[in-house]
Formats: C-alpha cells, sequence, structure tokens
C-alpha cells in the first residue's frame, strides 16, 4: 500500500506510441495501481514534421490512427480499474505535454527514454530535456530495463537519492523519503578526491535521514568522491536501485551540457526511472529538520 503522506493523484504519461513510449504508458499503470491515481496519457503531434499542404493528409491520418490504438488502450487500462482517457494534440510537443500537465493539474508526468544500448547524448531527447526545467511537478523518466520489476508489489522498494545539500536537492530528499517501499540510500558525492569531508557530511545526511522508530525504514549513507552524475549512477546499478531521486536541472538543458549534467548523465547510464524533483518544490535543511521533528 502507498504511504499515507503521499499520493500521486493525477499522473500524466506522453507516449509517441514507439517501444520506449508503451515502456513509459506500463510502468505508468503500475503507479497508478499503486497510487489509486487518474491517469491522462498525451499523444501529440508535430506539424513542423510534415510539408505542407501535400504533408496534411498524412497528418490528418496519423491523427486518426493515433486516437483509434489509445482508444484501445484506454478500454484495456479500464479494465484494471484505472480512471483514464487520452489527448490528441497537435503542436509544438514539449509545450503540448506542459500544457496537458498543467490543465490536468498532474502531480506526476512520466516520460519514456530510450533504450540502455543508446546511452548517453541519446537516451535523453530534446523535449524531455526541456520539460525537466519547465515542468512544475516532478518528471519521472523511464528505460526500458524498468519494466522488468513491474510485478513486483512495489515497484520502489530500493530508492537512491542524491543531495549536494543545495535546496532543491533537500527537496528530492523528502520526496525520496515520502515514496520509498523499502530501503532508502542517501548519496553525496564530494569534488574533494581525498574526501577528507566524508564524516562530516556522513554525519550531515544521518541527521536529514535517520534510522528510527517513526521512518521504519532502513536508511543507508554514503559519501564518496568523484564525478556526481557517474558516482550516482555507478551506486544505483550495483545496488539494483529501483528508483533514482533527483532535484531537477534549474536550467534548460542542451545536448552540449552532457558531460556536465549529473541528471543527463544519471537518466543516461541508470537501469531505473529517475523522479525529477523541481525547484517549486523546494523545502530548506531548516524545513526538512522540522518536519523530521515533528514526525518523532
Amino acid at each position: 500500500m502507498t504511504k499515507a503522506q503521499f499520493r500521486f493523484k493525477t499522473i500524466v504519461v506522453a507516449t509517441d506510441l514507439t517501444d520506449s513510449g508503451s515502456c513509459a504508458l506500463r510502468y505508468a499503470q503500475k503507479i497508478a495501481q499503486q497510487h489509486e491515481s487518474k491517469l491522462v496519457i498525451v499523444y501529440a503531434i508535430d506539424p513542423a514534421g510534415y510539408a505542407f499542404p501535400e504533408g496534411l493528409p498524412e497528418l490528418a491520418a496519423s491523427d486518426r490512427g493515433a486516437r483509434e490504438i489509445l482508444s484501445r488502450i484506454e478500454e484495456e487500462i479500464r479494465q484494471q480499474g484505472i480512471p483514464v482517457h487520452s489527448v490528441v494534440e497537435t503542436g509544438v510537443i514539449y509545450e503540448q505535454i506542459l500544457q496537458a500537465a498543467h490543465d490536468h493539474q498532474a502531480d506526476l508526468l512520466v516520460l519514456g527514454t530510450h533504450a540502455p544500448e543508446k546511452v548517453g547524448r541519446a537516451a535523453l531527447g530534446t523535449v524531455a530535456r526541456r520539460l525537466l526545467a519547465t515542468a512544475s511537478c516532478p518528471i519521472l523518466t523511464v528505460p526500458p530495463a524498468a519494466n522488468a520489476n513491474l510485478e513486483s508489489r512495489s515497484p520502489w522498494r530500493t530508492v537512491l537519492v542524491a543531495t549536494d545539500f543545495s535546496d532543491t536537492s533537500l527537496a528530492a530528499l523528502n520526496h525520496a523519503q515520502s515514496v520509498v517501499g523499502g530501503q532508502l540510500v542517501v548519496i553525496h558525492v564530494t569534488s574533494d578526491p581525498a574526501n577528507q569531508e566524508q564524516e562530516h557530511h556522513l554525519a550531515r545526511l544521518r541527521f536529514l535521514a535517520p534510522f528510527n522508530e517513526s521512518h521504519t525504514v532502513p536508511v543507508a549513507h554514503f559519501v564518496v568522491p568523484g564525478e556526481a552524475g557517474l558516482v550516482i549512477a555507478d551506486h544505483a546499478n550495483r545496488l539494483s536501485a529501483d528508483l533514482v531521486v533527483l532535484g531537477s536541472p534549474l536550467n534548460e538543458l542542451q545536448e552540449e551540457d552532457f558531460h556536465t549534467s549529473t541528471v543527463l548523465q544519471v537518466i543516461s547510464n541508470v537501469n531505473c526511472p529517475v523522479l525529477c524533483v523541481p525547484p517549486a518544490r523546494r523545502v530548506s535543511e531548516a524545513n526538512v529538520v522540522k518536519r523530521l521533528a515533528v514526525s518523532h
């Protein structure tokens, strides 16, 4: 059962009806079942991809075909007891997805990423990169490998969250503690190769995410030197994490940001979904401590 303290009431999932889009849709269904959520499926068509006027009939045919497929998908999902409806939009894709999330007051936006062999820059397309910096709700990116644990009772047993102690990453930590179903792994990556402040950082992590009776969740804490994105991805894969939680980037990411963006590196190299919590959900360290004190 989902923790009473948090629930995704409305989930918007964007699909292009390809393999990666279908994987994201199946994963969104699983979360909707766990959280008793309403599911909204968004299929967007970008007319810029067609040559007018010759391309107009092709666009119309694509629209009709998508509606027929989505209608069948809706019926299958309703049979699982999940409230669902789909929308087909025409326009700039990321803008249409963003608008749908806003219109339906989404608590979560789900996007698919490419197959594992397409790691690196290709793993997160332009649409997803733009949404990460603009969506007001958390975004869940889902790689095809994530579908392997869909049959498990709780898809988020082991949750890894990374924090650099900024307000945005503390929001991610706060969110991770609300959705974890089994073990929480909290990691801080330091740029100091000697890791001289390890004990200080560990003490801070234990203070922010303690293991106590009120949480009933075991917590592992790591302070590791290295490049943040690669270290986080390596730990997530070695620990077989079911979910990685990060703070969303503050600015829109470009393809050339791959080698410097922690978010892009993690999403492109992990086998599990990544939940990015936007700046709008920021909490200060003082607020995290205050919440923990109340829970005691």
